[in-house]
């Protein structure tokens, strides 16, 4: 109880310093208070086309995620029992994990494209994440319990799918957990960059070049309804089947 309590205490003195400020600004058009911008985000709930555009963005995340946690587990998997594919692949992920997302973002959309880019850029995102926890739940497998998996004589994709993969569970679904929320952010960042005909990111693209900040402001708030949303059902499945 005293968590949700002093959770709205929270948001509640989040209102009332953008209201404050709102009022100090005293311009609507460029910081909008919080009552202007509740009505839009009502208005924008009011419409089909809202769910729409977020059903494209979802559906794009969806579609990455998946390669890229397939991709991330199998190669990670590999890299954690093959030290040369480690050794190959480790600048790559470290380039991917150091540079900036914008630089990821310009790159890819000249290379491949508006469409096709945003599956891209999504997938270099989160797959270096889920590919260094799978290797690293494969190194801390211990010594002894690998030697025994040696000695029985089973081949190596067997032990590396009924015995290592459930043993490296608890390191990689840490990290889809943790990239999902990731993932959307991306994918939302992508959108608005390389100006995607329809998206979340498009949307707040045209909320910030037509000047309708409370446009921006609502499908902010929309953006942080869906990531805590994907919190809680995570939490939930968690708590559910304990894992």
């Amino acid at each position: 109880m005293r968590k949700y309590i002093l959770g709205g205490l929270s948001i509640l003195l989040i209102i009332i310093i953008w209201s404050l400020y709102a009022g100090y600004i005293d311009n609507n058009y460029i910081f909008p208070d919080p009552l202007i911008v509740l009505n839009s985000l009502f208005r924008l709930l009011k419409t089909m086309e809202t769910y729409s555009i977020i059903g494209y963005s979802l559906l794009r995340l969806f579609i990455s995620f998946i390669v890229s946690a397939t991709l991330g587990i199998v190669f990670g998997l590999l890299a954690g029992n093959y030290r040369p594919l480690d050794e190959f692949l480790h600048p790559i992920v470290i380039s991917l994990r150091t540079l900036p997302i914008a630089s990821i973002i310009i790159i890819m959309m000249v290379l491949l494209g508006r469409s096709f880019s945003l599956y891209v850029i999504t997938f270099l995102m989160v797959f270096p994440i889920i590919y260094e926890a799978s290797k690293q739940g494969v190194r801390n497998i211990p010594q002894p319990l690998k030697n025994h998996m040696a000695l029985e004589g089973h081949p190596k994709w067997v032990i590396l799918l009924n015995i290592q993969l459930p043993l490296s569970f608890p390191y990689i679904k840490t990290s889809l957990f943790q990239s999902i929320g990731l993932g959307f952010k991306v994918i939302v960042m992508a959108e608005f960059i390389t100006q995607t005909r329809i998206g979340i990111g498009r949307e707040l693209y045209n909320g910030s070049i037509s000047i309708q900040y409370e446009n921006v402001f609502a499908w902010t708030i929309i953006i942080i309804f869906i990531v805590t949303l994907f919190e809680l059902l995570l939490n939930s499945l968690r708590k559910a089947y304990e894992i």
